[in-house]
């Protein structure tokens, strides 16, 4: 199938490092690579994923077959990415920019997943927090407490392009009401916002929410790679792939010339 990665986004507040001057979050380095440089290898190397579409970042990476410029918001660049694709019904794999430890296994077991809901039309990666903190349990994260566990979302989702008109229209309505409980409700429904807030939300439960919010059928699907689960968006989570690299090692680390 066709991925997309996209490459854009503010640098915000993280640290960058020496001599490195990025133009968008996508392009801020760890260990001395850019971080959607690092997911693109993984898409590189995937089984599953035959086309890779750069949304933003640099055209001559290697591993890019299309590279689209960057739009001025996330949706934009999103709709982008999906739109250079071509493809009208055929899921298209989209990747956030900032999994420095993305690997190909991970993207494979997750489109593997993915197909074996084939009724869905969108369909959002998540991962458990025992999982996550198995493997890494220094990174913090934003844990949601359901019925059937403690989850973060990943950085990997699945879409059919052809539901890309709702999922925009969907996304308005929720930026619009994001502030407004009543709004939001509307958006969401009081049952889910009540079995959430009482910590009885499932995901079943979640998936007709979803449906209910972007008109097609939706499906979470669970990882068990934390790999998919290591997004950098703070300080702390750059600080933290810099010391588990170093610890470790880099597989994609620079050659020496000396």
């Amino acid at each position: 199938m066709k991925a997309v990665v996209l490459a854009g986004g503010p640098v915000g507040n993280l640290p960058i490092e020496v001599g490195d001057h990025p133009a968008s979050k996508g392009l801020v380095k760890i260990a001395g690579r850019p971080m959607a440089w690092r997911t693109l290898q993984a898409l590189a190397a995937a089984r599953l994923v035959d086309c890779r579409v750069l949304v933003g970042g640099q055209a001559d990476w290697s591993g890019v077959d299309r590279w689209v410029a960057g739009q001025p918001t996330l949706m934009r660049s999103f709709e982008a990415g999906v739109t250079a694709c071509d493809t009208v019904r055929e899921p298209v794999l989209v990747c956030c920019g900032d999994l420095p430890f993305a690997t190909a296994e991970a993207i494979d077991d997750f489109v593997r997943r993915c197909q074996l809901r084939p009724e869905a039309g969108l369909w959002y990666g998540y991962l458990r927090k025992e999982n996550s903190q198995r493997k890494y349990p220094n990174l913090p994260h934003t844990w949601a407490r359901f019925q059937d566990g403690t989850y973060c979302g990943s950085g990997v989702m699945m879409l059919r392009p052809e539901v890309m008109n709702e999922m925009r229209q969907a996304m308005d309505r929720l930026t619009h009401a994001r502030k407004n409980m009543l709004k939001l409700a509307g958006c969401l429904g009081w049952g889910n916002l009540l079995n959430y807030a009482l910590g009885r939300l499932t995901v079943g439960r979640a998936e007709k929410a979803g449906e209910q919010i972007f008109g097609v059928p939706c499906a979470g699907i669970e990882t068990p790679y934390a790999e998919l689960g290591f997004n950098v968006d703070k300080p702390q989570d750059m600080i933290e792939a810099q010391r588990i690299f170093e610890e470790v090692g880099d597989p994609y680390a620079p050659q020496s010339h000396s």
